[in-house]
């Protein structure tokens, strides 16, 4: 492969994460940004903060050459169309050069390096991505909110929140949620919450933050706060069994996502009902970050990806990146 950058990008809704490597696996330089989910802000702001974060990596680099970039975008759930791609190309990048994936794929690669596998993400929303023997993507969940996704951090922040309402109808049995539902969304009675959680300035990943609360308290043994936890690990390992029958290579089951991160319980809870449906799944965490996914997905398409790449990818991140990726939920 010639000489030059190539680019990985993990475009999550709220924040970004960007990796600048050459093609021996050495990454140079990292950088931060705003979401890309076009979906949520519009073509426009997307295609200007990608284009901002490829700029400042090649900056950093002191390297005016960008042979690939490969954006993994929580807006999209397989490979962009034509249509799409050319919607963000044009300006600074040429379609030649972009290569948009949806977020689940370049954590899927992260996890696979391009083998038959499973990745499950929970994060504000939630997706079960597999990856068959041929390379073909079969994808479960991922509807967004309105619809619903299990286990992620918006159904577990509003099913939290219907514990509290059954709570102040007289429908449950007291929880610990009430208390940090008030505080959570700045209203001191549970009819309060009507005017925060409908006003339209409450975002969907600001919504989806109480989870924080229903993890905490259902690892503390919280009744209402554990029902929320268990029921929704469950439904997503259902998911999770179904599609792999889409493969019987696909085994490994990667978790990834906010959720997981936090919660010892959620990924307890995930494994033991996978391990009931699924017996040979190896549940594990990725080896590789998304955005390294994305350059492992560069690479391979290259016919450039090896062992002593990867060792060398990895090893170099950590020592320019450790410990500073954000903790989202």
């Amino acid at each position: 492969m010639q000489q030059g950058l190539l680019i990985g990008v993990d475009g999550g809704g709220t924040h970004s994460v960007a990796v600048a490597a050459y093609p021996n696996g050495k990454v140079a330089a990292a950088a931060h940004g705003g979401g890309l989910n076009y979906h949520n802000v519009g073509i426009s702001l997307v295609r200007r903060r990608l284009e901002s974060l490829v700029s400042r990596l090649c900056r950093q680099c002191g390297e005016e050459r960008v042979l690939k970039v490969c954006v993994g975008m929580s807006a999209l759930d397989q490979p962009a169309d034509r249509g799409t791609l050319s919607r963000f190309t044009g300006g600074s990048l040429t379609a030649d050069q972009l290569d948009l994936q949806s977020d689940a794929y370049i954590a899927l690669m992260g996890l696979t390096q391009g083998r038959p596998g499973i990745i499950v993400i929970s994060g504000t929303g939630s997706m079960v991505l597999l990856m068959d023997a041929q390379g073909r993507q079969h994808a479960s969940g991922g509807w967004g909110y309105l619809l619903g996704d299990a286990g992620s951090g918006y159904t577990l922040a509003r099913e939290g929140l219907l514990s509290v309402i059954d709570e102040a109808e007289g429908l449950g049995g007291s929880t610990r949620l009430t208390e940090h539902a008030l505080a959570y969304f700045h209203t001191d009675n549970p009819r309060g919450l009507i005017d925060r959680i409908y006003d339209r300035r409450t975002a969907p990943d600001q919504f989806a933050g109480f989870a924080r609360w229903v993890l905490e308290e259902a690892g503390g043994g919280d009744e209402a706060a554990v029902a929320v936890v268990s029921r929704n690990m469950e439904r997503l390992a259902r998911q999770t069994a179904a599609l792999a029958r889409q493969e019987p290579l696909a085994y490994r089951v990667g978790l990834y996502g906010g959720v997981f991160r936090h919660s010892a319980l959620a990924r307890g809870l995930f494994e033991q009902n996978l391990i009931r449906l699924m017996p040979r799944a190896q549940v594990c965490l990725p080896a590789y970050p998304p955005e390294l996914g994305a350059i492992i997905h560069l690479l391979q398409g290259e016919g450039s990806l090896a062992e002593d790449v990867l060792s060398r990818m990895k090893s170099t991140y950590e020592v320019l990146c450790h410990d500073c990726r954000e903790s989202i939920l």
